[in-house]
């Protein structure tokens, strides 16, 4: 074909589909091929269509993320509007898989990475791709993966960007919201991500039917497949990964691609679904899915709340394929436990308890019992330990001396995540799903909404003794809320990917771990941008902690450990980390005793420092 479009000379159509024709095109002004998308003339005619399409390209062009296409032009010419961009070679997914069969769990990781990567970068912006599918990632050289299509992506705050009374996405991939309210945020990206994750392990969609009906039966009504029943070869923890990325309460999903893809990675460590049928002992990695939220009730107490007494001193504290992007897209390293003999456990709460997996030499398991993901954790200055449970929907306090937690009355608020305690012994939980800070005074009953304005998704957050909250969102922000108010002041911590842990020392200096660029910062008072910390080896730090004499400690998720630099060391030594699964959070007691949750296990371990 020779026909023109603008300065465009149309050379060959590369393909087609609901949202226009995708052709292989000669730029006569930079004298450049390119491919460019041409919308139905009919969709530029719908009210509102074109303002959201032109903000939506205007900010999709502004991404900068190598997995997304660059948009080189956009516009209108006769009516119609169109996207430009470079054309690319390579090969789907979806022509992968039924070209050769199920990926090795490395190379699926490795896709699924790279697609985090995208996406993560697109809802920095408020953006949504809403048609994640193994079609849309696109092999390139080196299998380099771009995530393709954002011809249907939208604005998260704005009205949804489709045609009038349709729903876009592919059915086998979309989340249970969709087929309900038709409505999408982040989460439901993050879904369909892990519904890809599944097809890349198996070479088979997560639920049978080419119907509307058959596949709104399978998202909405039954459980996650496990990767593990069609493949028992897999290591076992892409199930928990699964059920997880599949659950069908958004705010029970991972909070950002990016950590899907780091559970995805870590699974990789796991056992054979095989070897685990013949192994006493094994534990998926992430846990399967939480438990819905609590029903609005007080949550069942393993003991009755007691009043909780006042402190005056303070304690310290996560496809063979030319196509386009309309718009936007490891290795475990464990080192030698340190020599237990090294270690001596100071006095803390609660007794050792039997557990399981048995605890390593150093190590205490605290009697929290019936957890379900413990996501966070805080210590206060009488010793007292708070943890968010967020299976369970629940926040839990096990006082000094007990050997059973007490529920505190946080309810009817979702899933909890980062949890903090001030000098007064004031507890702050933070929910991703619906962006609640929550405060529950010394012996009050009644938490109380801060009317935080701004925030995204939040994942963690710390408290110094001024009373001021440090908070990390979904938009990789870490934010400062001043005591008494409700405006937070974002912090001079750049280039963030996928930060998860937060913490403040008694000298105001605010500590972060960068999941994804595997480090930690530490932002002193009065300093324009942060230094990095001297930790080595890291594979998806979470969590952070510092005590008094401003030893940190951080959770190496990807790792299983805990490691700890001590004030003014070049080099950090780890912790007796043996036996943990998944750690997600960290706190330190005056007396430099470390609680960690241990999530694969569903328990909380002591470690000596």
């Amino acid at each position: 074909m020779q026909a023109t479009f603008g300065r465009y000379r149309l050379l060959s159509l590369i393909g087609e589909g609901g949202m226009g024709k995708v052709y292989r095109a000669h730029d006569t002004a930079m004298g450049r091929d390119v491919a460019i998308k041409v919308l139905p003339l009919e969709l530029g005619a719908e009210p509102g269509y074109r303002e959201r399409f032109r903000r939506e390209a205007h900010t999709a062009a502004r991404l900068a993320e190598p997995h997304i296409v660059h948009i080189y032009d956009t516009g209108e010419i006769d009516g119609q509007l169109y996207l430009v961009m470079p054309i690319i070679e390579g090969v789907d997914v979806q022509e992968l898989l039924r070209r050769d069969g199920p990926m090795s769990p490395q190379r699926a990781v490795r896709v699924i990475e790279q697609l985090a990567d995208a996406l993560h970068a697109a809802h920095a912006v408020g953006l949504v791709h809403r048609d994640v599918k193994p079609s849309n990632a696109l092999v390139a050289e080196r299998d380099f993966v771009y995530l393709i299509d954002f011809g249907i992506a939208h604005d998260a705050a704005a009205t949804k960007l489709t045609r009038t009374g349709t729903i876009v996405g592919s059915w086998a991939y979309m989340a249970p919201e969709r087929f309900t309210s038709g409505m999408a945020d982040a989460r439901a990206d993050i879904y369909a991500l892990a519904c890809v994750l599944y097809e890349c392990l198996t070479a088979v969609q997560p639920y049978p039917g080419d119907s509307l009906e058959q596949q709104f039966t399978g998202h909405y009504s039954l459980a996650p497949p496990k990767p593990t029943e069609a493949n028992p070869a897999l290591p076992a923890g892409f199930d928990g990964v699964i059920a997880r990325g599949m659950a069908k309460d958004p705010r029970q999903r991972y909070q950002s691609a990016q950590d899907l893809a780091a559970a995805a990675n870590h699974a990789l460590t796991t056992i054979s679904a095989r070897a685990a049928r013949n192994t006493p002992t094994v534990h998926e990695t992430p846990p399967p899915t939480p438990a819905p939220p609590a029903p609005r009730a007080a949550p069942p107490a393993e003991r009755p709340v007691r009043p909780r007494r006042r402190l005056k001193w303070p304690a310290i504290g996560t496809a063979a394929l030319v196509t386009v992007v309309a718009a936007v897209a490891t290795t475990t390293f464990l080192l030698r436990p340190t020599s237990p003999a090294s270690h001596t456990t100071r006095p803390g709460p609660g007794p050792a308890q039997t557990a399981s997996p048995a605890t390593s030499s150093g190590q205490e398991a605290l009697p929290f019992a019936g957890l379900k993901n413990p996501s966070g954790i805080a210590v206060d200055g009488a010793g007292d330990v708070y943890v968010s449970d967020a299976g369970n929907s629940r926040v839990l306090e096990l006082a000094a001396g007990s050997d059973s937690p007490a529920a505190l009355p946080f309810i009817g608020s979702g899933a909890p995540a980062g949890v903090a305690v001030n000098a007064a012994r004031t507890v702050y939980v933070i929910y991703p799903g619906n962006n609640p800070v929550l405060k529950l005074a010394a012996g009050s009953n009644n938490p109380t909404e801060l009317p935080v304005t701004g925030l995204d998704n939040p994942r963690a957050v710390a408290v110094d003794s001024a009373d001021n909250l440090y908070l990390i969102d979904g938009s990789s922000r870490v934010l400062k809320l001043p005591a008494g108010s409700t405006d937070p002041i974002a912090m001079p911590f750049t280039g963030l990917s996928n930060p998860g842990g937060v913490a403040v020392d008694g000298a105001g200096a605010v500590y972060v771990t960068d999941g994804g660029r595997n480090r930690v910062l530490k932002l002193t008072p009065g300093a324009d941008r942060p230094g990095e910390l001297p930790f080595t080896a890291l594979n998806n730090p979470a969590a952070v902690a510092v005590d008094a004499p401003g030893d940190v400690y951080v959770v190496d998720r990807g790792n299983d450990r805990v490691v700890k630099l001590a004030a003014g060391a070049h080099s950090p030594a780890e912790l007796p980390s043996g036996g943990l699964n998944n750690p997600t959070a960290a706190a330190v007691d005056g007396a430099g005793n470390v609680y960690v949750t241990d999530a694969g296990n569903n328990r909380v371990v002591k470690l000596a420092s």
